[in-house]
């Protein structure tokens, strides 16, 4: 007497269902596989062209704050009294008085 067992066979219908089974399973794997595959690589891409976009944004940030600073500088230079004080006398025939003047505080008075 021999304690080994058969092994039970199925029978075609169920071995059928079981072979379409493993086909769609592998089927619906590539399916979700692909789909993963698609959406990291458009990430990467997303993100590849955000991270340019910053490095375009942030050399246009740097010309213009230099910009800016230009022309705080030529402000200062337009600004200053030197240059006030000539413009006023070649152009405008201005004299500058010879004594500062006297600043009367209304107070104290």
């Amino acid at each position: 007497m021999s304690t080994e067992q058969q092994p039970v066979k199925e029978s075609p219908q169920i071995e059928q269902q079981r072979s379409l089974l493993n086909r769609w399973s592998v089927f619906a794997l590539l399916i979700v596989s692909a789909a993963f595959t698609f959406l990291y690589v458009s990430n990467v891409i997303g993100v590849r062209k955000l991270l340019e976009q910053k490095e375009i944004l942030g050399k246009r940030i740097d010309s213009l704050k230099s910009v800016n600073e230009t022309l705080k500088t030529e402000t200062y230079r337009l600004q200053s009294a030197q240059r006030i004080t000539r413009i006023a006398q070649d152009h405008l025939g201005l004299i500058p008085p010879k004594q500062a003047p006297t600043v009367i505080d209304a107070k104290k008075e």
